[in-house]
């Protein structure tokens, strides 16, 4: 039987990696992002195991007509990896509405909907289902300009707690992972606004030096696989030592 998993922000950093990774390891991918070109282009070459969808996820009101899609298309899925997002640096006092709703609709409130729409009976594989959400390392500590990004992430940490127990009653894991400062597109556009000083200092907070796209997917990989049918409910710290470095 195929196992599908819907991968979110596939076409690029993590997302994009995860999908190919789970791929090549011989899981069945539902990629979705909202560039349709970008996702032919990246997975054009796996017609047979992965069907593309893009969709804009900022539009809450629509999670539900994307799930019955995804069910219409690939049936019931064994697992959920949202890895769309997006990130705002605004101190305090600029602070406005409008950009809380922008980083809540696509961090936040799409993930809370997509788990939601996903633990409808059928939607599902009963018994072996996992359901994961990227959070941050902006959620664990301060950092000038994130107070609203650090929101929309501490949210899905504490939503995982709260669903842990009701969704184990469907036999559905779920966990969040929070990465620290992984070597992404959008981090490198971020680095180079930053002078070289600047940049070292980043580099110097993480002992085991900065993360790869890879070392977050295959945390993500083992934790949508039966191999940790017993954990749910957590989050997952992964930032190369970052949180315990000797300061």
């Amino acid at each position: 039987m195929k196992k599908w998993i819907v991968v979110t922000g596939a076409s690029s950093g993590i997302g994009l990696q995860t999908a190919r990774q789970l791929l090549e390891n011989g899981y069945c991918v539902v990629a979705t992002a909202r560039n349709a070109q970008l996702l032919d282009q990246k997975f054009t070459t796996y017609s047979d195991t992965c069907i593309i969808l893009p969709w804009d996820l900022s539009d809450p009101d629509r999670i539900k007509e994307y799930a019955s899609l995804v069910h219409e298309k690939a049936g019931a899925v064994y697992g959920l990896i949202h890895c769309a997002g997006a990130q705002k640096t605004l101190p305090i006092h600029m602070l406005k509405s409008s950009n809380l709703t922008e980083l809540f609709q696509i961090n936040t409130f799409s993930g809370l909907l997509l788990v939601s729409a996903f633990a409808k009976k059928g939607y599902y594989m009963e018994g072996e289902a996992s359901f994961l959400l990227i959070s941050s390392l902006s959620a664990h500590e301060g950092a000038y300009g994130k107070t609203a990004y650090a929101a929309s992430k501490a949210a899905l940490e504490g939503f995982v707690k709260s669903a842990a127990p009701e969704l184990a009653e469907k036999g559905i894991r779920i966990n969040a992972v929070a990465p620290g400062v992984v070597r992404t597109t959008m981090v490198e556009k971020h680095f180079q606004q930053l002078t070289e000083t600047q940049r070292n200092s980043t580099i110097g907070e993480y002992p085991l030096g900065l993360g790869e796209s890879q070392d977050i997917s295959n945390l993500l990989e083992f934790l949508i696989s039966d191999k940790s049918r017993w954990i749910t409910g957590q989050t997952i710290l992964i930032d190369g030592g970052h949180t315990v470095r000797k300061c």
